[in-house]
């Protein structure tokens, strides 16, 4: 029994040592972290997309598509808009996990998807307007200051089927800057009710495209 104070101190004193040691480890992953980080600024280096690929990739499309040097020539552009509506097509059919921030939710028909404007009544929905929050500007009254595609979700405002009025009950919850994950599809359509991107190529404001859900939460 004489040695069980003994035993005891030096059992405190290497449990010590070790946790000491394993904050000194943990301290200097984050301080290589941050280094790296720093490195990285200096070099001029962008930082991880912390997006799923797929939508990253679709952003960067979206910025080359609205290039003056494509607008600007007809026949380059007309190229273009056949190459976007394959891809949109192809491509965009099953978006999983894509983070979006809340504009507002309205019932003016203007605002209304170009499915909904072309196919149903745009005075009978409510239209859920999302921004993908690449760059945060706190400085002006902007969410996405410099996120050129805008997307609108349009829902009866009397939907018929569980699915739909799970929807409905969730976007009423929502108010401006809720961030939500979305899964489902997006596309635009023409008057004529097919996919087609074309007059997204002859006009400067930014794209407003229609997200056809399958799931949404908050995040």
């Amino acid at each position: 029994m004489k040695f069980k104070p003994c035993f005891l101190f030096i059992l405190s004193v290497t449990v010590f040592a070790c946790q000491n040691q394993q904050k000194k480890r943990f301290k200097s992953a984050a301080d290589s972290i941050r280094h790296a980080k720093l490195l990285a600024e200096e070099r001029g280096e962008e930082t991880p997309d912390p997006r799923p690929k797929d939508e990253a990739a679709f952003f960067k499309r979206i910025a080359a598509e609205s290039d003056y040097d494509v607008t600007s020539n007809a026949a380059k552009k007309d190229a273009h808009i056949i190459a976007f509506n394959k891809y949109a097509l192809d491509s965009l059919k099953s978006i999983k996990d894509w983070e979006f921030k809340v504009t507002e939710v309205n019932d003016n028909s203007s605002d209304a998807s170009s499915l909904v404007k072309t196919m149903g009544n745009p005075d009978a929905v409510y239209n859920l307007i999302l921004v993908a929050p690449i760059k945060v500007d706190n400085s002006v009254d902007s969410i996405s200051i410099s996120n050129r595609v805008d997307f609108v979700y349009s829902i009866p405002k009397e939907p018929k089927g569980d699915a739909l009025k799970k929807q409905l009950d969730l976007i009423k919850t929502l108010t401006k800057n809720d961030v939500v994950i979305v899964s489902g599809a997006l596309t635009h359509i023409d008057d004529k009710g097919k996919v087609n991107f074309a007059s997204f190529y002859d006009q400067y404001l930014p794209w407003n495209i229609d997200l056809l859900l399958t799931s949404i939460r908050k995040k």
